[in-house]
């Protein structure tokens, strides 16, 4: 099925209800830190219902693999993100990358991590992920120096990330550049890329680092499955995702904010890739790629379209699909891997119960005797018979249980 007509499957009756795209939203302000967020929205954005990804979270949640994100900073102080972010760095100061003045790198990061939350309709498309967060830039619409971009991909790379998020770009790749992206492939690091970034692409060539081989690079579609940008100045993508009216979260605050951010579509490929590292720890960076673009929900006609890639990046069938080019590939089955509670075994305490019942029947047997002897002493010194004739005494019958208890 078609980008197009897979949203319109999965949004046809259904209200596209939440938060309304906020003119000079919070992530998009231009002169100032981003304000806290405070309406919490409870509907699930209409990009996570169309792909998913809760389909593949039995399987995999991202167990804490690392995912660098390229951008303006990412705050650790956003609730959604508590615990996810990990201290990064600032390229311009070598200091913490873990705060966001303008806002744009951590609605990334809610798009690709946001925890669970009660009353929240967002979750990230792989909540199990740790983010590096590295800031190149302090405001994603002034342009990004492709030096700094050079050095925040290798940051990333030395960091430990194993998927790199870039959603900032330049309209130049210079030779640092180029030997980042090249460095991160030596690494086995699979680098996700826009084409439509703010500022970055030219109307004669497309961003980087989107343009350079070994990137996957990623162009947005809005709800409708219609890109956002047909100009094509972008170059040509390998994949397409929602990036139009998303759902996210501000640096501060526990709520939501809506925007239609430059770039930010390259969070859920960040987050499939991430995905998929976790649940097939063998896969390379390029079979990742090659998985991604496999199991798209690819548009009609030749591939790849030059607006599209090859599709729809669809996380459940990059995680579960089979591909026969993958040698020594065993069809999975789609099935969940539950967390099993294993019950310690219950000791065996029967000896001692045993033990417990015979000195309880000794006990019980000698308090007994001693009763008997009690009353037959008693009887005797009452005058007491046994209630049968006198010729038990006579048969000398007085050793018989019953002698001596009775009645005259």
């Amino acid at each position: 099925m078609s980008a197009p007509r897979r949203l319109a499957a999965v949004l046809a009756g259904t209200a596209l209800t939440g938060a309304p795209l906020l003119t000079g939203a919070p992530v998009l302000a231009a002169t100032k830190c981003a304000t806290p967020a405070r309406t919490v929205i409870r509907d699930v954005p209409w990009a996570q219902r169309v792909l998913g990804p809760d389909r593949a979270w039995a399987l995999t949640r991202g167990g804490g693999l690392v995912v660098g994100v390229v951008d303006t900073g990412v705050s650790g102080a956003s609730p959604a993100l508590a615990g996810a972010v990990l201290p990064g760095r600032d390229v311009s100061t070598n200091r913490a990358a873990d705060t966001d003045c303008r806002g744009h790198g951590t609605f990334v990061a809610g798009l690709l991590a946001a925890r669970p939350m009660a009353g929240h309709g967002l979750v990230g498309i792989a909540p199990g992920v740790r983010v590096l967060p590295i800031r190149v830039a302090a405001d994603e619409q002034q342009g990004v120096d492709p030096g700094k971009l050079a050095t925040g991909i290798r940051t990333a790379v030395d960091g430990g990330a194993r998927v790199i998020a870039v959603a900032l770009g330049s309209p130049t790749a210079p030779p640092a550049l180029r030997a980042a992206v090249t460095y991160a492939n030596a690494h086995d690091v699979v680098v996700v890329a826009s084409t439509d970034t703010t500022g970055a692409a030219s109307s004669s060539g497309p961003a980087y680092p989107a343009g350079l081989p070994g990137v996957l690079a990623v162009a947005s579609i809005q709800s409708d499955g219609r890109p956002v940008s047909t100009a094509g100045s972008g170059g040509r993508p390998a994949l397409a995702a929602p990036g139009a009216g998303l759902l996210s979260v501000a640096p501060q605050g526990n709520g939501n904010v809506t925007a239609s951010a430059s770039g930010v579509a390259v969070a859920f490929v960040a987050g499939a890739a991430a995905l998929v590292r976790d649940y097939r720890p063998t896969l390379k960076a390029d079979e990742v790629r090659h998985r991604l673009e496999a199991t798209a929900d690819h548009p009609t006609g030749p591939l790849p379209d030059p607006l599209l890639g090859y599709g729809m990046v669809d996380p459940v069938a990059a995680v579960t699909t089979a591909l026969p080019e993958e040698s020594g590939e065993v069809a999975p089955k789609p099935q969940a891997r539950p967390v099993r509670i294993v019950l310690p075994a219950p000791e065996d305490h029967s000896a001692e119960h045993l033990a417990l019942i015979t000195s309880a029947a000794v006990t019980g047997c000698a308090a007994l005797g001693a009763l008997v002897v009690a009353a037959l002493r008693r009887g005797r010194q009452r005058g007491w018979r046994p209630g049968g004739t006198e010729d038990a005494d006579r048969r000398g019958d007085m050793d018989s249980p019953y002698s001596g208890i009775g009645s005259r």
